[in-house]
């Protein structure tokens, strides 16, 4: 019979490569595993000079400003936005939607971030302002 020691080395291990199966499955692409997004959609990192100016809370036109200052210089801001892909499959309506029955669509939804922004006013402050975030059905 084997040590204690080395059945729970064994047991660990065993462990370990079980924990790392599932780590690679849930981690691996999609796409691969035959799975589709309803939507097609692209993301990408944004800053101030491709967003000049936004939409805040209040529904004014803000000027979203470039860097942020900090205790040692300047921040650039940038932003994730998602949204919905005109080049994709999904322009002619939803995947998996039965088109002859239903009309679906897929459009860019937006939700509020923080951002260094100036007002019509010339005030400077942060605001919450509307980004591009997913495309959904």
């Amino acid at each position: 019979e084997p040590p204690l020691l080395f059945l729970l080395e064994e047991y660990k291990n065993y462990l370990d490569a079980a924990n790392m199966s599932m780590r690679v499955r849930r981690h691996s692409d999609p796409a691969r595993r035959g799975e589709l997004s309803v939507c097609d959609s692209i993301s990408q990192w944004v800053t101030a000079l491709d967003k000049k100016t936004a939409i805040d809370m209040s529904g004014q036109t803000v000027t979203v400003l470039e860097k942020v200052p900090v205790t040692n210089g300047q921040l650039k801001q940038y932003f994730y936005e998602t949204k919905c892909n005109p080049l994709g499959y999904t322009k002619e309506g939803c995947r998996g939607i039965d088109k002859r029955h239903y009309n679906s669509q897929c459009r860019t939804t937006q939700s509020y971030v923080r951002a260094l922004t100036m007002d019509s006013k010339r005030k400077i402050g942060w605001r919450f302002i509307r980004i591009d975030t997913s495309c959904v059905c």
